[in-house]
């Protein structure tokens, strides 16, 4: 099996630049990292992880923990687009990514999470840490490891998205189309905090146009599609008379659609709908969804970023990601009492 110093030889140089190169240390030319790295391709050397890492003091790992609390954790478009924005990031700093899926109930997380935690296998970690009634940083604070949160548990650095005025804009989006009989499809309480945010913006929106709370009819789904039809149909059944319905993410959105029409409701000529996170599907559904664009890739790129300032020592500023109303075919505006 070739060596360290057989790659040395081959490239011209000593063992401990060849170290330094494999470990992406600056300060090196380019062309020393060129000679290195074809002798690496050339000799077919592998290096030992774990004894880099050990010598280093690093294992070019960053964890991402996305917590399983529901089923759609690999379905949810968001949580794919939130990597798309982390990978890269890592990537260009000749870092690994481990993704992590803790089980989250009421008596924590679960102990395999625990386990890896303690293991000092990971530099740093990114964590989409949003349900209230767990969280999977203690075990992270207790370790000492540099996190940065994508969520509302506090930590010293945390990325979020503007949930509230999200939510605010689709009320309001919603109350100068006209509609005044409008149901929202939210999820359970102890879910989400981010919901819970859009909730509060909805809820203001409605208060400063003159609105009862309490009188918004209410169905609690999960995130899912399929929850956003069942939804739609106790909503559509109870309450005919709506004209409007303000799902708290763009799947539920698109599922509310879908049952809208089984039940003979043309979106948006007999019912507006309203989404939220705006993910492709948005753009390319019939009709397209009007929706709020949360951006999830820049949460995830700000997020890698404030990371590796951490790692190399720096106090970055948490970050508040802007929204912004993407208004497409799903919403009207009504006339006359009677939608356009």
């Amino acid at each position: 099996m070739p060596t360290l110093e057989d790659v040395a030889r081959k490239a011209g140089v000593s063992t401990a630049t060849v170290s330094k190169v494999l470990s992406n240390t600056p300060y090196f030319t380019a062309s020393t990292r060129d000679k290195v790295m074809r002798a690496v391709e050339e000799t077919g050397y592998m290096p030992h992880l774990a004894a880099r890492a050990l010598a280093a003091g690093r294992t070019c790992i960053v964890g991402v923990v996305f917590p399983w609390v529901y089923d759609g954790i690999f379905t949810d478009p968001h949580i794919l687009h939130i990597l798309e924005g982390i990978e890269p990031e890592c990537s260009q700093h000749g870092y690994n990514i481990l993704l992590i899926t803790p089980r989250l109930t009421t008596s924590g997380v679960d102990e395999h999470y625990l386990q890896l935690i303690r293991s000092g296998y990971i530099d740093g970690i990114i964590a989409l840490d949003n349900v209230p009634f767990a969280s999977v940083l203690e075990p992270i604070h207790k370790k000492g490891i540099p996190v940065v949160n994508i969520g509302y548990h506090v930590t010293s650095y945390m990325v979020r998205s503007d949930d509230y005025t999200g939510g605010y804009q689709l009320m309001q989006h919603l109350v100068a189309l006209g509609h005044g009989e409008i149901g929202i499809i939210d999820v359970q309480p102890d879910l989400n905090y981010s919901a819970e945010e859009r909730m509060k913006g909805v809820y203001a929106a409605a208060e400063a146009s003159g609105m009862s709370v309490e009188s918004l009819p209410t169905a609690r789904g999960d995130f899912s599609v399929t929850s956003g039809e069942a939804c739609a149909a106790d909503l559509l059944a109870r309450h005919p008379n709506l004209t409007a319905l303000i799902c708290l993410n763009d799947r539920m959105a698109l599922g509310a659609i879908q049952q809208a029409r089984r039940m003979g409701r043309q979106v948006p000529q007999q019912l507006s709908v309203v989404g939220f996170d705006d993910i492709p599907l948005a753009a390319a559904s019939d009709p397209t969804l009007t929706t709020i664009r949360s951006d999830a890739p820049r949460m995830g790129r700000e997020a890698t970023r404030m990371l590796f300032s951490v790692l190399n020592g720096q106090t970055p500023d948490s970050v508040l990601c802007p929204v912004q109303l993407i208004v497409r075919q799903s919403t009207t505006a009504v006339k006359g009492g009677c939608l356009t």
